[in-house]
């Protein structure tokens, strides 16, 4: 009794340690267990868990088999009345034993000559298969001349049906595409790695040049800066506010907003043909420069460049026309020095407004857009003050007739 007593003690204090036991093991194993069986294998059941420890173990659930009664009134499965049925619609025909289907596929050969030239002949297939797949990989790098590069998708579009640039003649590339915009630490637009890294594996695999063609605006200057630095030969495409201006509302963008979707089949063209490679230890323009064009000043000249507009609206018309978007004065020495000649800085000085002539408000960077929505809500409001003036004359109408 003493024993007994002793051991169903023992038993009584290892008890909850087996069990603590049990519970850490049963609840590792649950975290371990994936949910993609149950997915899976549908609904499960407590026959599901039959292990040692009462965790999960799919199992692959049969497929039910109903009774149904055959010819002679007895309950058989369906699959065996399936295979009953199958054996009887043979009746022996057709039954072909293993040996005699293996020695059907199997090719027959005189002798080892002619093993040996049906596999030369394959050889010849494959070989000459081959080589004209090689030379239409051939036909289309020779046929491609550019990898153009733009901003988004509505800009691949103009490209492709308005300068009617085909697929084979050139590959045009969003950066925008699958969220391959990004900032820079200093707040600057830039490009991903992995986009830059797409598009130099498309120039190095049809041996084209990259050309760079953004919009004319403060981002688009950005993000040819990050070209510039990941690919320092490539090629820059320009087109000015004047040329890729939306001509009529649209329903996404209002007129006057600057943008290569804007632009006309002809000017993309030509754009793409004076495409050029940045001039980095090029110091043609200097400040003194930029002085003498009334495009920056000092305090004892700012008012000489008054009538004429003031400096910082010449030079962001400046910027607009040259297509890098309004800069200041360091920004826009820096871009007419990497990318432009003399002549056509001249030819943006000449389209400036004369004295006392009207200045064109700024449509790029979205001032387009934003202007018309601020339009929209002035009329909106009109509108209201409209009604509540109606309302409020309606209101003392019925008044006066009470």
């Amino acid at each position: 009794a003493s024993a007994l007593g002793f051991m169903s003690t023992t038993l009584a204090h290892r008890a909850p340690a087996r069990y603590d036991a049990l519970t850490s093991m049963r609840r590792a194993s649950s975290r371990h267990a994936s949910t993609a069986p149950r997915r899976a294998y549908g609904r499960v059941s407590a026959r599901d868990s039959d292990d040692a420890f009462n965790t999960f173990v799919p199992r692959r659930r049969r497929s039910k088999r109903t009774l149904s009664d055959d010819d002679e009134g007895h309950s058989v499965r369906t699959s065996e009345r399936r295979r009953e049925d199958d054996d009887d619609d043979d009746d022996g025909v057709g039954i072909i034993d293993d040996a005699a289907l293996v020695a059907s596929l199997r090719p027959v050969y005189e002798d080892e000559r002619a093993l040996a030239d049906a596999k030369a002949a394959a050889r010849e297939r494959d070989a000459a298969a081959y080589r004209v797949r090689q030379a239409a990989r051939d036909a289309r790098v020779e046929a491609c001349t550019h990898v153009i590069v733009v901003e988004g998708g509505a800009d691949i579009r103009a490209v492709r049906i308005k300068a009617n640039v085909s697929k084979a003649s050139a590959k045009v590339v969003a950066i925008r595409h699958r969220g391959a915009f990004a900032r820079a630490n200093t707040g600057e637009m830039d490009v991903k790695s992995e986009r830059m890294d797409e598009i130099e594996r498309l120039s190095v695999k049809y041996a084209a040049p990259i050309v760079v063609l953004f919009d004319a605006d403060s981002a688009g200057r950005q993000l040819r800066n990050a070209f510039l630095k990941r690919f320092p030969l490539a090629e820059h495409a320009f087109m000015g506010a004047h040329a890729s201006s939306a001509k009529v509302d649209g329903k996404w963008h209002a007129v006057g907003n600057v943008g290569v979707e804007h632009a006309e089949g002809e000017d993309i063209l030509q754009a793409i043909a004076r495409a050029r490679v940045a001039c980095v230890h090029r110091h043609e323009f200097t400040r003194e420069s930029l002085a003498t064009w009334g495009l920056v000043a000092e305090d004892a000249n700012a008012d000489v460049w008054a009538p004429f507009g003031g400096v910082v609206n010449r030079r962001r018309l400046v910027g607009e026309y040259l297509g890098v978007g309004d800069c200041d004065a360091r920004q826009l020495l820096r871009q007419m020095n990497l990318f432009f000649t003399a002549d056509e800085v001249r030819e943006a000085l000449d389209a400036l407004p004369g004295r006392g002539e009207p200045i064109p408000p700024k449509m790029t960077d979205g001032f387009a857009d934003r202007a018309r929505r601020r339009d929209k809500d002035d009329n909106q409001d009109d509108d209201n003050d409209d009604d509540d003036k109606k309302n409020d004359t309606e209101l003392g109408q019925k008044l006066l007739n009470l």
